[in-house]
């Protein structure tokens, strides 16, 4: 006999279950168990993940749920403070199944009781009986019900419990012994044993397992301190006994011999396995559950498909027969509706086709493409996508192909705004209850755990920061701990200290067992699900942290499921496109069509080729600027290579230099078969796309186009037998075609290598074309453009900063709001830009609206007075005014601006307008009122003059002027104290922090910036030092100044103050800092001019002089301390230009530099001024 746990807890029992399933399944597996249940608290969310592992390794797999139970109702709508009991309950079959999703959702949707990480979904008992066929269940460990009373000495009602329970299910209600060694445990039991032979209930022996053997105790003890926030050491606190694994039928025999029967004991185990040979195979796998599409009468789903794909592609052809299409893409049409119909899927393409016309109906704008869907002619005639696959060589195979069954996946971008309008009208269409978002689960990474494990073993923040930050990150993800430990560790240090610190290797062993449990659970960023029928029928939901209904499978199990999965995606880049078209409309009286750009404008390729790439989608990085720049694209086939080339893969294995060189001649591009040029010509010779793979195995070795895609999924999984097969298939084919076998070889290898790298074409040029698109924009409609450009980003103030530096550059100025003319975004005015109102805080939108609407309906505002009187406190209030005034908005109704005074007028000119308002609605008026109202040729003008006003006042210092506009805008507007240097300020730092990500780590730099936050820590030793906040025109970054600088460096880390700032730069996370070395105030700042005639600036010896001199004085590469920064003025008759040397460079003593320098005859001065 054997024995099956039917009690247990993986990693989605959240922060409580330590088992991750791939774990829990070799687990059973090494056992020789023939089952295993999965009973996570109150969730279904591994139930799918181990129906598929239990099959690969022919174990039978039971669904559960550990349920939470009231006496109560759940629908109560008063609910009572009412216990909650545990009770485990299985799926026995099919109905079982469908049952127990219905219970979880119902207890998730209306029986949450409790708050925080005490909240727990509940059903009632009436819930369960109404949904209790094919159910099993058993009475759980100590927290069930049946266990509570017995403890509480209330064994009568364990009785009436446990009757109540054998009525409704019959056999397949079952007790549950467990031996945790408490004497809890053995009350518990002792009477379960009685009931089971009063009652004749059967009992089963489990052992609420929450982590896979006993080697992970202390690590699951570490992941429930994660959860309760309390340290390992501390005595009051959650604890479990340390026998809560999966244990095996001998352990399991050994337990409970103190206080039951041996055959009790065995008569328990051996109903874990008749109990789980009563579960029936679940069959809800596979089969593929489309939408209820509403077809019109008379027509098949593939017959009213294939109509309007016609119709579609007559449209954009416009050509007005089906027969008259060119072959190429008559052909096309027709071989992909036949795949589409053979492979059932006539429907998924109905389902996309309408909410993309709803969408694009609404004027939604919605992306040319993404993924392999651009690649088909049916989705390119239904206008789901907007690239012709047909003119830009992309393969439908490649999204579909007849030879791999697998459903369509046709994700969209849609405009960031509106994204959730089209996921309103596909709730509508099918019901809310066959339409969720999907869930997503929050995974611990190496870097994350570590951090995690080290709070709750007391280990001081900055220890765990320092190792943390020793993992590098490596295409988005941190490196496993794995990995850090071994020999070829990818950092030494990390790997020194866990093998030579005790403390460190306990604490990244515990931190290594929980690497990779699920933490948390959040939404999809996309991923919607729509069903034929009710949701819950098939799949559990729950809601999230703002009451949204989800999913609890993720991505993968729905569509395992065989339901339909769309991925929504919201893409900024879409909504500023529509902005900017918006504004150019506006501006010019004609709407352009983005889809309908000619590809071939030169101003367009000048932009790139300059490398004007700010807010340019998918080139704005750091690391793409010089590659475009010198790549100097000309085509859209130039724009999609390198979109797909700029990848980890290809910059690794340096294929980008390789293209460029060959786009510029400077390499020449040799083809091995006069085959391969057509294929491979249009990216100079170089395998980019996963197409040009599968041409290839077409053109050369005769495969079909469905054969292709599977070889290229061959070679990308690395296969070692299916490779193989493939390469004979290759090798004979190519031969038959005239390739020689060296030859073909030899290519075979390329394309195994290159299938590393190569990316999928069709979404490439998609991508390609929203990068063109937004780059001819910019090109032609700047001003629009760098204005649109700026709302979609109002909310980053990095990104803000860097385009509006950006915009200085194209000669654009940004304008602080205007009342009479700023809309609710940033507005084109001329060859300006005026940020809108939305910038300004303490405006809501209820203000701005009503601002907006009465400049429209009555005229421009003429004085703070006039807008007083029009708009009432009730709608604009003090503080609404005051931001509006120190922004700036109001400087246009007087010529000699003065804010302070407005500020200074605002308490009586409020009090008049407030006492007009008051006569107006009793009726009064005033006595100007009454005059005008018989005089239509007079002017209100004078009465608004002669509002009250406070006396005279100066205006606000400059400095306190733009303090008060960052203040009340975030930003500075009029000017920016930075901006107040002197261009030779340059030269002391050329480094910007806009360009921080493009220098490397470690490497040296200086900077000038302002603070705009600083933040004191203390450290565990007690030492101070500060985690700061720099900016300067370009952008800003994180600093930090460890305590030995922070000593020296105080005084002057002050806010707002400007600075000269030395530092390096640190790179191990997965964002930029500058670690700072020194600083001086600007305004403090000595440097040195050495004046040199341009003969003497090349004359080696005088060079050579130089160095030596300055190199007595520089400071040692480790001291601390001030670095004077030495600028040489050359003199040509009557110019000067000048020159800052490297940091290498600077000088620690300018006195005793000068000297020096003056005794080897240099003219040189030391100055405080950046004036020079």
């Amino acid at each position: 006999m054997a024995f099956v746990p039917i009690h247990n807890h993986s990693d989605y029992s959240l922060l409580d279950g330590a088992s991750q399933l791939p774990l829990m399944v070799q687990r059973a597996k090494e056992l020789g168990m023939p089952a295993l249940a999965l009973t996570d608290h109150g969730v279904m969310y591994g139930a799918i993940e181990l129906l598929k592992l239990c099959k690969a390794e022919n174990i039978k797999p039971i669904i559960g749920n550990e349920m939470y139970v009231i006496n109560g109702s759940i629908d109560d709508p008063q609910p009572k403070k009412e216990k909650r009991y545990h009770l485990v309950v299985v799926a026995k079959n099919q109905i079982g199944y469908e049952n127990l999703v219905k219970l979880t959702t119902l207890s998730h949707l209306n029986g949450v009781r409790g708050r925080g990480i005490f909240s727990r979904p509940c059903i009632d008992k009436s819930l369960f009986k109404k949904y209790s066929e094919g159910l099993i269940c058993s009475t759980a460990c100590l927290g069930g019900e049946i266990p509570q009373a017995i403890l509480k000495g209330r064994n009568d009602v364990a009785r009436e419990v446990a009757a109540w329970y054998k009525e409704i299910l019959g056999d397949d209600f079952y007790l549950e012994i467990q031996d945790h060694g408490s004497i809890e445990d053995r009350i518990v039991n002792s009477e379960i044993v009685k009931i089971s032979e009063e009652l004749g209930i059967q009992i089963i022996a489990t052992n609420d397992a929450h982590y896979v053997s006993s080697n992970d105790i202390e690590a699951h003890d570490a992941l429930i301190c994660v959860l309760t926030g309390k340290l390992i050491s501390d005595h009051k606190r959650l604890r479990y006994t340390g026998t809560e694994y999966i244990k095996s039928e001998q352990e399991m025999r050994s337990l409970f011999t103190d206080h039951i029967e041996n055959n009790v004991i065995n008569s328990a185990i051996e109903n874990t396995v008749k109990l789980s040979n009563k579960v029936e195979e679940y069959t809800i796998l596979g089969n593929y559950k489309m939408p209820n599409f509403p077809i019109p009468d008379g027509y098949k789903p593939i017959e009213y498909l294939k109509e309007i794909t016609i119709n579609g592609l007559k449209e954009i052809l416009d050509i007005s027969k089906f027969e008259n299409f060119p072959s190429s893409y008559k052909e096309r049409l027709d071989y992909e509706l036949s795949v589409i119909d053979q492979m059932g899927f006539p429907t998924y393409f109905l389902v996309v086709w309408d909410y993309i016309r709803f969408a694009r109906d609404k004027n939604i704008p919605v992306g040319p493409g993404r993924g392999s869907a651009a690649g088909s002619l049916v989705a390119f005639s239904l206008h789901i996508t907007n690239i012709d696959p047909v003119e830009n060589g992309l393969l439908f195979e490649r999204f579909l192909n007849p030879e791999r069954k697998s459903m369509p996946d046709i994700d969209t971008d849609f405009c960031i705004e509106r994204r959730g309008e089209v996921i309103d009208y596909v709730t509508k269409k099918y019901g809310e209850d066959k339409v969720a978002q999907i869930i997503t689960f929050n995974r611990m990474t190496s870097k994350a755990v570590l951090k995690d494990v080290a709070r709750v073993l007391d280990i001081p923040y900055g220890d765990a920061d320092r190792l943390a930050k020793l993992i590098p990150v490596v295409r988005g993800k941190p490196a496993k701990l794995s990995a850090m430990i071994s020999k070829d560790s990818p950092n030494k240090e990390f790997y020194e200290k866990y093998n030579n610190d005790s403390k460190v290797k306990k604490w990244v062993d515990m931190a290594m067992r929980i690497e990779g449990t699920n933490k948390t659970f959040g939404v999809h960023a996309a991923g919607v699900v729509i069903a034929a029928n009710s949701l819950d029928n098939l799949v559990p939901l729950q809601r999230n942290n703002d009451g949204q209904i989800i999913t609890q499978y993720f991505m993968e199990d729905i569509e395992s499921l065989g339901l339909l999965k769309m991925d929504f995606l919201g893409l900024r880049n879409l909504t500023m496109i529509e902005k900017t078209i918006n504004l150019v409309e506006k501006s010019i009286g004609k709407r352009l069509d983005p889809d309908s750009l000619p590809f071939t404008d030169e101003k367009t390729f000048e932009l790139l080729s300059r490398g004007d790439l700010e807010g340019i989608f998918q080139l704005e990085s750091s690391g793409m600027r010089q590659i475009v720049k010198d790549l100097k694209p000309s085509s859209l086939e130039d724009i999609s290579s390198i979109l797909a080339l700029y990848r980890p893969g290809p910059l690794d294995a340096g294929l980008i230099p390789k293209f460029i060189n060959r786009k510029h001649g400077k390499e020449s591009i040799d083809f091995q078969h006069h085959s391969l040029e057509p294929i491979l010509s249009e990216t100079y010779g170089i395998m980019v796309y996963q197409e040009q793979i599968m041409k290839i195995a077409q053109d050369l070795a005769g495969y079909s186009l469905g054969q292709a895609d599977l070889l290229r999924r061959a070679m990308g999984k690395k296969k070692v037998s299916e490779m193989q097969r493939h390469r004979t298939l290759f090798v004979d084919g190519a031969v038959k075609n005239g390739v020689t076998d060296v030859i073909a070889e030899q290519l075979f290898d390329q394309m195994v290598l290159f299938a590393e790298y190569c990316f999928n074409k069709s979404h490439s040029t998609a991508y390609g074309a929203v990068t063109y698109q937004t780059a001819y924009l910019k090109a032609h409609y700047p001003v629009a453009y760098m204005a649109a450009l700026l709302t979609v980003n109002a909310g980053s103030v990095d990104k803000i900063q860097r385009y509006i530096s950006n915009c200085n550059s194209m000669g654009i100025n940004v304008m602080p709001p205007n009342i009479n003319t700023s809309g609710v975004d940033f507005t084109p005015k001329d060859n300006s830009i005026l940020f809108g109102f939305s910038a300004v805080k303490n405006l809501g939108d209820g203000a701005i609206r009503k601002i907006i609407t009465s400049r429209d309906e009555d005229g421009e505002f003429t004085s703070l007075a006039h807008f007083c009187d029009r708009i009432s406190l009730s709608s604009v209030n003090r503080r609404g005014l005051e931001a509006l005034i120190h922004s700036g908005a109001l400087d246009c109704l007087d010529e000699n601006a003065n804010r302070a005074q407005l500020i200074a007028d605002l308490d009586l000119t409020i009090e008049w307008a407030s006492s007009r308002a008051k006569d107006r609605t009793s009726g009064q008026g005033n006595l100007f009122d009454l005059v005008t109202s018989t005089n239509n040729e007079s002017s209100p003008t004078d009465d608004y003059l002669s509002a009250p006003k406070a006396k005279q006042v100066n205006e606000y210092l400059p400095s306190d002027k733009l303090k008060l506009e960052k203040e009340h805008v975030g930003f500075y507007l009029s000017d920016h104290p930075l901006k107040q240097l002197s261009e030779p300020a340059k030269l002391i730092a050329p480094i910007s922090l806009g360009s921080l990500e493009e220098q490397k780590d470690k490497s040296k730099v200086s900077v000038i910036a302002m603070i705009p936050e600083i933040r004191e820590v203390t450290t565990r030793k007690g030492d101070r030092m500060a985690i700061i906040k720099l900016e300067d025109l370009t952008g800003s970054c994180e600093a930090v100044v460890f305590p030995k600088s922070f000593e020296r460096l105080s005084d002057h880390l002050m806010i707002e103050t400007r600075l000269l700032i030395w530092g390096s730069v640190d790179r191990r996370d997965e964002t930029v800092q500058l670690l700072i070395d020194d600083c001086r105030e600007i305004d403090d700042l000595r440097f040195l001019l050495i004046d040199l005639r341009p003969d003497q600036a090349t004359d080696i010896n005088i060079q050579h002089k130089l160095r030596e001199c300055l190199s007595k004085n520089r400071p040692d590469r480790n001291e601390l301390g001030v670095r004077i920064p030495v600028v040489a003025c050359l003199k040509d008759n009557n110019s000067t230009r000048y020159v800052r040397l490297g940091d290498q460079f600077c000088v620690k003593d300018t006195d005793r530099a000068l000297d020096s320098l003056s005794k080897n005859s240099f003219i040189a001065r030391s100055s405080k001024s950046l004036v020079i």
